[in-house]
Order: structure tokens, then C-alpha cells, then sequence
């Protein structure tokens, strides 16, 4: 009975709902409206196209700065297991995160 109910005031107050905007004049979008979605669509590529870019110069810049420092990176690690065959073999490996 919940449930019936539930969904009879759901659809009812979406029929209502649809008429209503039905019969409100001028529905169409204006070019303003679309002109300004066009803009806030490109102003997202560009802060997102920032936001990689950024964080490509940062990485590069943490690489650097580690190699900088004398810090071995991973594939010297890596090269340093291979070569040494009675010390226990010690892989790194970086993780990329894609979100």
C-alpha cells in the first residue's frame, strides 16, 4: 500500500509537473542561453586542459628535484636488483592514479 502510494503521488506530481511546463511560453532555449553554455563548455576545457597540465609540470618538477638530491629512483633500484644476484631482489614500481 506504501509503495502504491508512493508512486501514485511520484507520477502525479510529475504529470502536473510536465503540463505546467507545457504550457509556460517561451520553453525553446535562447541563443543567449546557448551562447553562454557554449562559453562555460569551453571555459571547462580550458581549466581542465590547466589542471593536466599543471600537474604534468609538477611531477616533472618532483622528478627533477629527487634526481637532483641524489635520491635513486626507481629504475636505478631496479637495475642495482638485477645486477646483484645473492641480495634479494627489490622492484619498485610508481603507480600512476587516474581519476
Amino acid at each position: 500500500m506504501l509503495t502504491l502510494r508512493a508512486f501514485s503521488l511520484t507520477s502525479l506530481g510529475l504529470l502536473t509537473g510536465f503540463m505546467a511546463a507545457a504550457q509556460t511560453p517561451g520553453t525553446a532555449p535562447t541563443p543567449t542561453t546557448l551562447l553562454s553554455w557554449v562559453v562555460w563548455f569551453l571555459a571547462g576545457v580550458v581549466l581542465l586542459m590547466a589542471v593536466m597540465i599543471a600537474v604534468s609540470v609538477t611531477s616533472t618538477a618532483q622528478r627533477r628535484y629527487e634526481a637532483e638530491q641524489g635520491q635513486p629512483t626507481a629504475e636505478v633500484v631496479v637495475a642495482q636488483a638485477v645486477t646483484v644476484k645473492e641480495a634479494p631482489q627489490v622492484v619498485l614500481l610508481e603507480e600512476a592514479v587516474y581519476a
